[in-house]
């Protein structure tokens, strides 16, 4: 799996290097809203971003039990915020 797949660019690392705390995925997903909301990718992109944060969080070994399950939910929460902002524009 060598090559980094781009998820963003302005969310920065805290802690360890790569994805490791349920703020981190947060501050991702919240980036992807943002990067729909100003135009920036289209819905499919950011949907398309979204379910490979969720491989990511499910593949890491640093998210099991409560932690995996919360981010889960946090994800599942801004793809909501997703369908949202596309039910809007139509």
């Amino acid at each position: 799996m060598g090559d980094y797949v781009y998820l963003g660019r302005t969310v920065k690392d805290r802690g360890k290097r790569g994805l490791d705390s349920v703020v981190e995925v947060e501050d991702i997903a919240k980036a992807i809203v943002r990067d729909l909301r100003s135009h920036k990718i289209s819905y499919r992109t950011a949907m398309s971003r979204m379910n490979l944060l969720e491989l990511a969080v499910t593949r890491d070994s640093d998210f099991w039990g409560q932690k995996e399950e919360r981010a889960r939910d946090i994800i599942d929460e801004y793809r909501d915020v997703l369908r949202e902002l596309r039910s809007k524009k139509r």
